[in-house]
């Protein structure tokens, strides 16, 4: 399993509460929030979307693989929230009842599927950069490949 990393994440002080109460499950079924999440069109053509500070804000201490770290900026990225809001609109959704399995989600949505998150870079330099950022889901995890090498005495 990939080292995890501390970062921080600043939610609305209102929100302290859903956080202690629902951040594991999110993590838990993160898969799940940013597939259901998916229903958000990407888009460029707006400013990013943060939490609402007129309450105040809290800081939250996070430790993140790198996947998990990837998979949430990726989705974030695409739809111009910050990671903030993203993992708040997360916390409201678990706080609402979506949560993998429940009656009314599209059939898309029950699974537990596994996620990957990649980039492709075709140019980067001093001149500009294009790269392509993809997020894949599927059923289940890949099978595993490797088998575990024989040791000899």
């Amino acid at each position: 399993m990939d080292e995890k990393r501390k970062t921080s994440i600043s939610l609305p002080a209102p929100a302290e509460n859903l956080c202690a109460k629902h951040y594991a499950t999110v993590m838990a079924n993160l898969a799940f929030y940013l597939r259901y999440l998916r229903r958000h069109q990407p888009s460029r053509q707006k400013l990013r979307t943060h939490n609402d500070g007129s309450e105040g804000i809290i800081i939250v201490q996070v430790y993140w693989d790198m996947e998990t770290y990837n998979a949430l900026h990726s989705l974030a990225f695409a739809l111009r929230w910050s990671v903030s809001y993203l993992i708040c609109v997360m916390l409201m959704l678990a706080e609402d009842g979506i949560l993998p399995g429940a009656e009314g989600l599209d059939p898309e949505d029950r699974g537990l599927p596994f996620s990957n998150c990649d980039m492709k870079v075709k140019m980067w330099g001093a001149a500009g950069y294009i790269y392509t950022e993809f997020f894949l889901f599927s059923s289940s995890k890949p099978p595993n490949t490797t088998k575990p090498a024989a040791h000899k005495r």
